[in-house]
Formats: structure tokens, C-alpha cells, sequence
């Protein structure tokens, strides 16, 4: 922190460099970057396909992630670590789009996901580590419940 006297001679001692403050530099200023809010809107617009002759709800990593309070790359993050499965369904991506293919998740295994991580406390403000609950165990069972 620049002491005010050198602030109002606005040079750093020893220096004939200015002192410049930026408006987007002060902390407390700014939100904090962790505030998850979980979003009860994330199942407003679900995909729906037929699978085995029954139509069915998806929905996608950007919509789980709204229901758990969290960024889609958090989501993609615990997939790849093996903290979620990788998600059974995926569609295409749209024409010409170069990222691949589409995550989904039925309405069940969102609900199941969200279920489980409060009751393991894994959501909470003082969250516990995936490493000393049963999150992953016990998504992973969900996964296999509902294919």
C-alpha cells in the first residue's frame, strides 16, 4: 500500500515513476470472484429428445452448473478428474461449431447431483473436500441408476 504523503507527491521514493491508480484495482471494490448463487431457473428450457421410445429431458453442463452454483468449467473440470462421470448422453454440436460434441443430463441425474452434493456438503459456504465424503461414489451409483 503507497503511503498517502508519497501518494499526494505522486512518485514512488526514489522514483520518478508516476504513481498511477486504476479504478478497477481496489479490492474492496470489486465482488468477490467465489460467490456461487444456486439458480432454481437452470430447468426452464430443457432439451428433449426420444431415447428407447420415451420422451425425455436433458439438460446441459451450463444448466447443471446453474443448479449447483457453479461455472460450466467447474462442471467439465470434475468430469475430467473423475469427480462426475462423464455424461452418458451427448449430441453434436451445431454445424460448423469446432467444439464437439454436446454433455446431457436428465432431469434425474441433475436432481441427483444437487441432492448429493448438499447432503454431503459439498456446496456449502464451508464446503468439505470431495476427498472426505462419498460425492463421487455416490454420483457415480446415480449414473449408473439411471441409464
Amino acid at each position: 500500500m503507497v503511503d498517502a504523503a508519497f501518494e499526494q507527491l505522486g512518485f514512488y521514493p526514489g522514483s520518478s515513476r508516476p504513481i498511477i491508480r486504476h479504478p478497477n484495482r481496489h479490492v474492496e471494490d470489486r465482488p468477490r470472484r467465489h460467490q456461487y448463487a444456486i439458480d432454481d431457473s437452470w430447468d426452464e428450457k430443457p432439451r428433449k429428445y426420444v431415447t428407447n421410445g420415451v420422451e425425455t429431458e436433458f439438460f446441459t453442463v451450463g444448466q447443471l452448473a446453474r443448479a449447483l452454483g457453479r461455472e460450466a468449467v467447474t462442471i467439465r473440470k470434475w468430469e475430467r478428474e473423475g469427480t462426475i462421470p462423464v455424461a452418458i448422453f451427448q449430441v453434436p454440436g451445431k454445424e460448423g461449431d469446432a467444439r464437439g460434441r454436446r454433455r446431457l443430463y436428465t432431469r434425474a441425474q441433475v436432481e441427483g447431483i444437487v441432492r448429493i452434493a448438499h447432503e454431503e456438503g459439498v456446496l456449502h459456504e464451508r464446503r468439505r473436500s470431495f476427498a472426505t465424503t462419498e460425492f463421487k461414489a455416490r454420483v457415480l451409483e446415480l449414473f449408473k441408476k439411471t441409464t
